[in-house]
């Protein structure tokens, strides 16, 4: 079968390279004329599913290259697979035609730098690649294309310039994608969609090229004896793919939001408190374990591992007294007390405010980093919890004592009601300034922070302290 450029649909940037590239290979001799040397390897990397493979399909049929492939799984132990390397590289040098040694996967039988243990195979592996790459010939018309799904993995001794010379990374599809993708995948098809390819693109944040194409696919099988797909079959097929079949994955503009909130609630924090804490891509915390533990106290809803609360109902069950505890007033929530007696801590109104000025560092990080901010609710609304609670301890003094369980009673006029509201929203735009202000200092420092947390999802304490130390440390800690 052979594959254009049309193939692809979408990735309008990584197809400009690929034609780019196609472009160097098949004017070889004309570039060659002017002292420039052929690439070597090219790397196709990204998630499952965003079209690595079609990438290298494109890049044979329009190069007219003969492909001999690698076949991982022809090989048990490092040597099998050593042989079955050694033996395609002959194969391609042997042939006159334009050749094409392609690897799938390759991340998966090479060392990962990530990982402490590494086993001899990979590293037979490794050593077998290197030579046969490095002593390919330049004059031939031979290059080694290699797809992976996790780059930052691969051991910098194989992706180096000189070898893979060539990198093209394919995250998941943004919305122009996606709408471009699914215009192909329909086109195929005589059915008719009940929405628009740009309604279902806006619906299917998250997907990759094979879920799409899946989706489509799905569609077409349910459709009528007309051929008509309804609105409400393809929304029963979205949320299917969603949430069963296929794990949903968040594009990179979606991971990059994420990781900016979580950033500047880091950066926050770790100025105003230096405590344990551990950045990770997936959670939606403070990413401080002190502020987590402020924050827990407040709300028992607040898990501290992420921000996607189930919705919690009365069960009278949760009330049902144990025999064997008695209540003790020393363990009396008020003022701030610490109800874990391990700690013994006693959060005092500081701790509280600096508990709300974190909340509001990644609300902070995304306005000045991308100019527009994205869902806050739950940070807004642990935020005036806070605030609220801290009236209801006295923090604030007994002129701003408020309880919201009290509302209902009457107790209070509309005029302090509306005077409670004005208060809380002063302090909230108080602590939002405040944590303005620590995010503004040090919105270098996430701008150098967010590729490595990007590429690398976790980051330690021990290793990002060291990261920070090299970035000149935190400004206002």
């Amino acid at each position: 079968m052979q594959y254009g450029f049309d193939s692809i649909a979408g990735y309008a940037a990584e197809k400009e390279e690929l034609m780019r590239l196609c472009e160097i290979f098949n004017h070889r001799e004309t570039y060659e004329k002017r002292g420039a040397k052929m690439p070597k390897g090219v790397i196709f990397y990204g998630g499952a599913g965003t079209g690595k493979t079609l990438f290298a399909r494109v890049m044979a049929s329009m190069c007219n290259l003969k492909v001999f492939r690698i076949d991982a799984g022809a090989g048990g132990d490092g040597e099998s697979l050593c042989g079955v390397i050694r033996k395609t590289f002959d194969r391609a040098a042997r042939g006159r035609a334009p050749a094409m040694i392609f690897f799938d996967e390759v991340d998966k039988v090479l060392p990962n730098v990530t990982e402490d243990y590494v086993t001899d195979r990979a590293k037979t592996v490794l050593a077998q690649l290197l030579t046969l790459i490095d002593g390919m010939d330049s004059a031939r018309n031979i290059i080694f294309v290699a797809t992976c799904n996790d780059y930052a993995s691969l051991p910098p001794t194989f992706v180096r310039a000189g070898r893979i010379d060539k990198k093209i990374g394919l995250s998941l599809p943004d919305f122009a994608s996606r709408r471009d993708i699914l215009k192909l995948y329909a086109r195929r098809s005589p059915c008719t969609f009940g929405m628009s390819m740009e309604a279902i693109a806006g619906l299917s944040s998250g997907f990759s090229c094979a879920a799409l194409e899946t989706f489509v696919n799905e569609c077409i099988l349910r459709s009528d004896e007309d051929g008509v797909i309804s609105e409400a079959l393809i929304k029963e097929k979205l949320h299917e793919i969603k949430e069963e079949d296929i794990p949903r994955q968040r594009s990179l503009s979606d991971d990059r939001a994420i990781a900016c909130r979580n950033l500047g609630t880091f950066i926050v924090a770790r100025a105003l408190n230096d405590g344990g804490y551990l950045l990770c891509l997936e959670t939606y915390t403070v990413c401080n374990d002190f502020f987590n533990a402020v924050l827990s106290e407040v709300d028992y809803g607040y898990s501290g591992a992420d921000g996607d609360d189930e919705d919690w109902e009365y069960d009278e069950e949760d009330f049902e007294e144990d025999e064997d505890d008695e209540e003790d007033e020393d363990d009396y929530v008020g003022g701030g007390y610490d109800q874990d007696e391990e700690k013994g801590a006693y959060y005092s109104g500081e701790d509280y405010l600096n508990a709300v000025t974190v909340l509001l560092g990644g609300y902070a990080a995304q306005e000045l980093f991308f100019g527009r901010t994205y869902d806050f609710r739950n940070d807004l609304r642990d935020a005036e919890k806070v605030l609220y609670l801290m009236c209801e301890c006295g923090m604030f003094g007994i002129g701003r004592y408020f309880s919201e369980s009290a509302c209902g009673d009457g107790l209070y006029s509309e005029a302090r009601l509306a005077e409670t509201e004005v208060f809380i929203t002063a302090k909230l735009q108080e602590c939002y300034e405040r944590a303005r202000d620590i995010v503004k200092k040090n919105i270098s420092l996430i701008s150098h922070l967010l590729p490595v947390f990007l590429r690398e999802r976790i980051l330690e304490k021990k290793k990002c302290e060291k990261l920070l130390a090299s970035l000149g440390g935190i400004e206002g800690e």
